[in-house]
């Protein structure tokens, strides 16, 4: 089934383009932005280092994570812009871990074809297409945030869990231990994974990049940050096990490095693969470097790191927070708030290691210095694209250089 509709997927010659849209023209060669620069990791480059970071859309309207039209026009409309990487969206490895019951899912052959023609109209524009392998863990089966947005003033609309009635899976959310994501009794208190249930969960990882691997992504990341299963095994905070998988942070890695290595065997040897992590669980506030030592904190990052390059991981995206309701990200959203968490990383010089960093990085002269000072190796950009889908342009402007526009939209702007 999937074959077949992927052969339907075939773009009409008419939207591909002959030249890289967002690459630097060659009048420029003067002057040369690292941001702008490309970059190549393993056998894929990427031709410049702003990238799309992976942002749920909870848009399959039927609940069956079969990717939709609405999908085509949002990723379509930011990769016509020139970013280096496009990030699909966080798709679940399993039907039960879906932040919501209307995410993206790669648990099944019939997901591939969808993604091939996301990542086929991706591709047209010149842009590199990535997948990103998720699994909600305890905080499944909630509403779509914007659910009552509005009439909320602007507040997350996320009370308790979805009914079954209504799609719902509150029945069926697991954790490394079982607490819930808030004591407020709105949320269950998830099933406590055996190792058995563990291993098979690793599994559907390598399954889901496989898949990804069919669709035509480019590159892969695990998602191991904001709360969600594989930061939960990674967290002290989160992780209360006593076995193999819990207890000392070799054990709490574990997980997250037995996903690594199951999908590195099933990926092409030249396929980048990429991971997301938390820096911080956000435990002292605003001091987002301060030690946690039997929680999550950047030390630990940097262990990660180290026995992650090793397994085939070439790139560490590096977020923050989201673990604990009880503990908020109090950091300012100014420009770089996550960026000293990256600038830590860097800082401990691990060879074959690319290093990213997200949060407010939507400004392309600071974005520039933050690659210029070594802080970090690459941007990742998310409610900046969706604020400006043309921001690569504005980050070029602001830079005193001029990208390519795509074909039919050159001659507005005398490319």
């Amino acid at each position: 089934m999937a074959n077949e509709f992927t052969r339907n997927c075939v773009l009409a010659l008419g939207l591909k383009q002959d030249k890289t849209i967002g690459g630097l023209l060659k009048h420029n060669s003067e002057v040369k932005p690292l941001l702008l620069t490309p970059i190549k990791i393993r056998g894929t480059t990427f031709h410049n280092r702003i990238f799309v970071s992976p942002m749920c859309m909870f848009a399959c309207d039927n609940q069956d994570g079969l990717l939709t039209d609405f999908h085509m026009a949002h990723y379509g409309n930011m990769a016509l812009r020139g970013p280096g990487l496009v990030m699909i969206e966080g798709a679940a490895v399993e039907s039960r871990g879906r932040v919501s019951p209307e995410d993206a899912g790669i648990w099944d052959s019939e997901h591939i074809g969808p993604f091939q023609k996301v990542i086929n109209l991706i591709h047209a524009s010149g842009s590199k297409a990535g997948v990103q392998l998720s699994h909600s863990g305890r905080k499944g089966g909630t509403p779509a945030p914007f659910i009552m947005f509005e009439e909320k003033d602007g507040k997350l609309g996320r009370d308790g869990v979805v009914p079954k009635s209504k799609g719902g899976f509150s029945d069926e959310i697991v954790a490394p231990s079982p607490l819930p994501w808030k004591n407020d009794g709105l949320f269950p208190v998830p099933h406590e994974l055996t190792v058995e249930e563990i291993k098979e969960i690793v599994q559907k990882f390598a399954d889901g990049a496989k898949r990804a691997v069919e669709a035509g992504a480019d590159t892969v990341e695990i998602h191991a940050g904001h709360g969600y299963l594989s930061h939960n095994f990674l967290s002290g905070n989160t992780n209360k096990r006593t076995d193999e998988y819990g207890g000392s942070l070799d054990n709490r890695l574990r997980f997250f490095l037995e996903i690594i290595t199951k999908v590195r065997e099933v990926i092409p040897e030249e396929m980048p693969l990429f991971g997301r992590v938390s820096g911080t669980d956000f435990v002292r506030g605003k001091d987002i470097l301060s030690p946690d030592p039997d929680g999550w904190d950047i030390a630990q990052v940097i262990e990660l790191c180290k026995q992650a390059v090793p397994l085939g991981v070439d790139l560490i995206d590096i977020s923050g927070g989201t673990n604990l309701s009880d503990k908020k990200m109090e950091c300012s959203f100014d420009l770089g708030f996550h960026v000293p968490l990256s600038a830590e990383v860097k800082k401990a010089n691990i060879s074959n290691l690319i290093v990213g960093s997200v949060g407010g990085l939507g400004n392309g002269k600071f974005s520039e210095q933050v690659l210029q000072d070594g802080k970090a190796d690459v941007t990742f950009v998310g409610r900046e694209f969706i604020n400006n889908p043309s921001y690569v342009y504005t980050a070029a402007k602001e830079l005193g250089v001029k990208v390519r526009w795509a074909n039919q939209y050159s001659y507005f702007w005398g490319n």
